[in-house]
Parts: structure tokens; C-alpha cells; sequence
């Protein structure tokens, strides 16, 4: 028999409920005793009310305020990661191999947020697919992780060991040849959308990770990367517990990000979404939101937008004499 919710709460506190109402009998709780038969006589609920001591209350309700945050911090980091076990999941055969060759020089990947690809993503794609000059030298890649970023409670930590897979997955493509001169890649762009943002900044900091291990295994010089992060109203909060955890991380140059831009909204419902981020060069673009487009999507659709504007968007690359400094707060 399946218990239901409410009994699962009175089994739970049953333990609790007995000490205080064992303390509250108190003297003359038992009014008489015959044989083995007990009659008993509960105490008036006055007195019930005062035995329950203000401090057992407390202690009983702080007990659970504290178990239901550890047990939804255990829930968001269980689960498998479905989205790495498709066949080409990250890139298809024919951009493994171009990759470890003298080709690509130029990758740009997109990380959607929880709700997956839609109409804003497509247009993101497609603008920065327009961006490179057809010649194979540049790659842009939307990762489609909706089997694991549906589930919002669970979906940075699941983005955080994608972000970890891809950089593998490159990495074994840039060091396909003993040789580390075959592979031409020299430019990285991450794009993290929402929660996409803890995908796009593992991928980084995993990259630079994998790049020196790799190097050194091989016995080889290490590939010389140049990385941008590019966040679009990211979402901050790891999990249940890592509350400010994009503001202590996100964007830092020893997690292998050279340059880090944010696209912010600052007054949406979405959590952990409405603040500029202390590592990155922040443009807030909330004034100029029209009013048919929800604040959460817009920093995603002006950007796109920008990149429409611009002559040559290079695949999201921000030019180095128009980058802003890490911290840097631009109201648009």
C-alpha cells in the first residue's frame, strides 16, 4: 500500500508529536488503573498547548525547514545525463574529422535554455550560421539538451557534466593526430542561454582542463585557444543550495574564458536571473524591451538582433578594441 503524502508527514513527525505529548501528561494524566485495563484521562488542552514549549515547536518545524532544501539538493544532483548518449549528439563524423584536420578554425556552440530550441534559437542559429563564410573554416553548433534541461531543479547540474562531455569530445578531435599542428582550431564561443549558462561555462572550464591534459599525454605542445563566453540572462543558482554561484564563477579567466559578455533583464520572474554577473562585461538591455516580448527572452532576441546589425558578426566574436572590462556595467 502506497502511503500518502499527508500520512508520510505524520509518520515522519511521529517521533516529535510522541515527546510532547508524552511530556504533556505530566502527574494525573492516568486517572485510575484496574487490572490491565488503562483509563486514561487526556490532560486539558491548556495544559497540552503549554507543555508544547515554544522551543520544541520551533525545533520541530526548523528540522523540517532544513531537511526539505537537503532533499531537493539530493534530487537535483541524481539522474543520469540522457542528451550524450545519442550518436553525434555534439558534432556529426564529417566535423569530428575537420576538426582534427587543417580546417576549422572557428567554433561557436549554443546551449538553448530549459524549455529547448525554439523560434528565438532558431533565429540565433541561423544569424550566426550566416556569419561565416561558408568555407568550412567556422562551425556553429546549437546542443540540443532537452532530455536533461526540461527538469529546471536538475538542469545546471546535468548542463554542468555536458559542458564537461563536449570539451572531451573536442578535445579528442583536436588531438586526433600525434601531430598537434593537423588541428587548425583556434577560436571558441560558448553561448549559454538561461540555464544554458552552466553548460556553456563548464564547456570553458573543462576545455582549458582537457587541452593541457591532453597536450601533456600526448607530449605535445598545448593548442592555443582563445575563449569567449557570451550569457544570455543567465540563470545564477546551482541546484537548491548554490545560490550565487554564476557571480563567484562565471566569466573567470582561470576557468579558460579570455573574454565574457552578459545580455541582462532585470525585471522578470525568473529567479536568479536579474543581476550582473562580476566577472563578465554587463550590458543590460531591460529599458529597451518591447512590451509583447517576455523579459527573460529578450536579452536572447536583442541579441540576435545585434548580430543582425552588425557587418560582420564573426561568429558572436567581440572585436578586442570593442570589448568592455570584466565587471563593467553598460545601460543600454
Amino acid at each position: 500500500m502506497k502511503m500518502g503524502k499527508f500520512h508520510l508527514g505524520l509518520f515522519l513527525l511521529s517521533p516529535c508529536i510522541f515527546m510532547n505529548w508524552r511530556d504533556g501528561i505530566g502527574s494525573g494524566g492516568i486517572s485510575a488503573v484496574d487490572g490491565f485495563s488503562f483509563n486514561f484521562t487526556p490532560p486539558p488542552s491548556s495544559l497540552w498547548l503549554a507543555r508544547l514549549s515554544r522551543k520544541k515547536i520551533l525545533a520541530t518545524i526548523g528540522g523540517v525547514g532544513v531537511s526539505i532544501p537537503l532533499l531537493l539538493e539530493t534530487y537535483a544532483r541524481s539522474g543520469c545525463v540522457q542528451s550524450t548518449k545519442k550518436p553525434g549528439w555534439a558534432f556529426t563524423d564529417s566535423e569530428m574529422e575537420n576538426i582534427g584536420k587543417d580546417v576549422v578554425k572557428d567554433i561557436t556552440v549554443i546551449f538553448h535554455g530549459a524549455g529547448g530550441e525554439d523560434a528565438y534559437t532558431d533565429d540565433l542559429l541561423k544569424t550566426l550560421c550566416k556569419s561565416i563564410d561558408g568555407s568550412g573554416t567556422g562551425i556553429v553548433k546549437m546542443i540540443n539538451w532537452e532530455a536533461d534541461s526540461a527538469d529546471i531543479l536538475q538542469a545546471s547540474v546535468k548542463g554542468t557534466t555536458i559542458g564537461k562531455e563536449l570539451a572531451k569530445t573536442l578535445c579528442s578531435s583536436m588531438y586526433a593526430s600525434d601531430n598537434i599542428n593537423t588541428s587548425r582550431v583556434a577560436n571558441i564561443h560558448a553561448i549559454g542561454i538561461s540555464v544554458g549558462a552552466f553548460a556553456a561555462d563548464s564547456f570553458l572550464d573543462a576545455l582549458s582542463k582537457e587541452n593541457k591534459s591532453t597536450a601533456k599525454n600526448k607530449n605535445t605542445a598545448v593548442k592555443k585557444l582563445y575563449c569567449q563566453l557570451t550569457l544570455l540572462d543567465p540563470f545564477q543558482q546551482k541546484a537548491v543550495l548554490g545560490v550565487g554561484y554564476g557571480n563567484k564563477y562565471f566569466g573567470i579567466a582561470d576557468r579558460g574564458v579570455d573574454y565574457a559578455q552578459q545580455y541582462l533583464n532585470t525585471d522578470d520572474p525568473v529567479p536568479s536571473t536579474n543581476a550582473p554577473l562580476q566577472h563578465c562585461a554587463t550590458i543590460d538591455v531591460t529599458a529597451l524591451r518591447p512590451p509583447e516580448i517576455f523579459g527573460h527572452d529578450w536579452p536572447l532576441v536583442y541579441y540576435t538582433e545585434e548580430l543582425k546589425r552588425s557587418i560582420n558578426a564573426g561568429n558572436g566574436f567581440v572585436p578586442t578594441d570593442k570589448q568592455s572590462s570584466r565587471g563593467s556595467l553598460k545601460m543600454l
